[in-house]
């Protein structure tokens, strides 16, 4: 009776604290930055307007850019909340980093990630879709096409995230943009399956099929060769109470 009654607290100890609310201070910083972005976006949607020299006879195209421009921030926000939890979960659990500076360290190097990186992901999966279709991003039908795999993309994940589904954005996306390709090839009386670049298609399918499976066995390998070389079995442990793991100072001192 006593060890079941001491089984739950030290249970209940051993989770992370994450039903507590932000203070005054963490809020401030989230809608400063939000509010730094929104008119970044806002300076660079003007300039690159200016820069092409087009002028538009209404507001109507002015609009909906902005509103594009306002549901691409949206899924990346939806994103960053729905798989920030794979990105953390592992050092949230082991006690390793605080939940909130997890989730602040893990957004800092995403973003620093896309500031690195070529583009070589995106340009692929945008090539999913015709060339002529890419082309038409500035009419209506290209508006149409940005809002429909955008809006089906949010609210998949949306659905995903309130069931506690795992789900992949980037999984969702795809599927989003290969959803228009088909559509877009229906309503203009052509076969679906011209709608899309399949030959592409089964690269990224590929792509996806593999990953899992490389970063599973690299995951296994670099498991088994830490066991081998790295003898501090605490490493191997499941996390006990709020208790950090060992430091590699103290790892390699008994190596």
């Amino acid at each position: 009776m006593n060890t079941a009654a001491t089984a739950v607290p030290a249970s209940a100890a051993s989770r992370p604290h994450l039903d507590h609310k932000p203070g005054p201070v963490t809020a401030i910083i989230f809608f400063g930055m939000l509010a730094i972005g929104l008119l970044f976006a806002g300076y660079s949607l003007v300039t690159d307007i200016s820069d092409a020299g087009g002028r538009a006879v209404t507001l109507v195209p002015y609009i909906l850019l902005g509103v594009a421009l306002l549901i691409a921030l949206g899924f990346e926000f939806v994103n960053g909340f729905h798989d920030t939890a794979n990105a953390v979960a592992t050092v949230i659990y082991t006690h390793s980093l605080p939940p909130n500076f997890a989730v602040v360290w893990s957004g800092l190097f995403n973003f620093v990630g896309v500031l690195v990186s070529s583009g070589a992901v995106a340009f692929g999966i945008i090539s999913l879709l015709p060339v002529e279709l890419i082309l038409q991003v500035g009419s209506g039908a290209g508006f149409a096409m940005v809002f429909a795999l955008l809006i089906a993309a949010i609210i998949w994940n949306l659905g995903t995230w309130w069931l506690g589904l795992p789900a992949s954005s980037s999984h969702t996306l795809i599927g989003s943009i290969i959803g228009v390709g088909v559509a877009n090839a229906l309503m203009h009386g052509r076969d679906g399956t011209s709608g899309v670049d399949w030959a592409q298609a089964t690269k990224v399918g590929y792509s996806l099929l593999l990953s899992p499976l490389v970063g599973f066995g690299c995951a296994a390998l670099l498991l088994l060769t830490l066991r081998a070389l790295v003898k501090n079995r605490e490493l191997y442990e499941e996390p006990k109470g709020n208790k950090p793991p060992p430091l590699w100072i103290r790892v390699s001192a008994r190596v």
